[in-house]
């Protein structure tokens, strides 16, 4: 099989889902509608549809212990669904997170700080981010700090908190939730109230497991974020959004095995892979003159370039 890049290169897929468990047939990537090029659109402000949602980005974590790793991951996707139970603000997906997260190569530690947040926020066409670490203390508790950023004003708001110990370290992310929700200026119907403060039936295995799980679904390894949610469910068999991830993530594998094709025998690219198409795909002399000047004599270091790449797949 051979794939012409040059001008317009398509490259064909199956379906991929989004956070609401719908699939989407990716049967061609376009260089005219590649990732980079959408973001870059957003980014000069060609779509704010949603100008008005929050996003909020896995935690840092500050420690040497191994076993918190994947506790900023765990523990921000489970304050997007606490911030998520308010009728009265609007969550960015977790699914546009991870595409964007992709896109500037932070998925391999999700770290978004005061830097990274305007652009971040400017393509997941969020107007608040709330970033957040995790620090241990040397009495043994843990705190979880929430910031929020104003992606266009640039203002970041002062810090909010919740300490608990490492075994109840639910009890803090349950405290940042409701101070968000004041700072937010969002006031929870007793129904709504109720919901949040439900804790959910897990432990730190479980709960370190599920942060895998996080982080491999925002780098696009759903196979290995099915794992990791399924071993998190093993640690405890009653944590409700483990279960959801599983279920979701398996409806997705089963809606892609069923997706019509219009090429037969087409099988689906999974996001790592469609990451390096879409690499391919971009027309070097838009990416560039979106940033940098021109080329030519006024900007020698980057020349006006035309490239065409042949790849050729073969398989056995």
């Amino acid at each position: 099989m051979v794939l012409l890049l040059g001008g317009v290169l398509a490259a064909s897929g199956c379906a991929s889902r989004g956070a609401g468990g719908a699939s989407r047939a990716a049967v061609s990537t376009v260089a005219g509608d590649s990732l980079a090029m959408r973001a870059a659109a957003q980014e000069r402000g060609a779509d704010s549809t949603n100008r008005g949602a929050l996003g909020v980005t896995p935690f840092s974590v500050v420690s040497t212990d191994e076993r918190l790793a994947a506790l900023g991951f765990a523990l921000a996707d489970l304050l997007v669904t606490d911030l998520s139970r308010s009728s009265q603000l609007q969550l960015v997906e977790r699914s546009r997170l991870g595409d964007v997260l992709r896109e500037l190569e932070l998925n391999k530690n999700g770290r978004v700080d005061s830097t990274s947040a305007p652009r971040v926020g400017r393509l997941v066409r969020a107007r608040r981010l709330v970033l957040g670490s995790i620090d241990a203390l040397p009495n043994g508790e843990l705190r979880m700090s929430a910031r929020i950023a104003d992606v266009e004003s640039g203002v970041l708001e002062q810090a909010l908190d919740g300490r608990a110990p490492l075994a109840n370290i639910l009890a803090a992310e349950k405290t940042v939730a409701f101070r968000l929700f004041d700072a937010l200026g969002v006031t929870l119907t007793p129904a709504e109230r109720a919901r949040v403060e439900a804790v959910p039936q897990t432990n730190l295995e479980s709960l370190s497991a599920y942060g895998r799980g996080v982080q491999a679904e925002l780098a696009g390894d759903r196979r290995r974020a099915l794992e990791e949610y399924e071993r998190s469910m093993r640690y405890a068999p009653g944590f409700e959004a483990a279960s959801e991830r599983v279920a979701d993530l398996r409806a997705a594998a089963r809606a892609a095995v069923n997706a019509p094709s219009l090429l037969p025998g087409v099988r689906e690219i999974s996001a790592p892979e469609l990451g390096t198409i879409d690499r391919l795909n971009r027309p070097l002399d838009f990416i560039t003159s979106l940033t940098r000047p021109s080329g030519g004599a006024s900007d020698p270091s980057f020349p006006s370039t035309v490239v065409t790449v042949v790849v050729t797949v073969r398989r056995p």
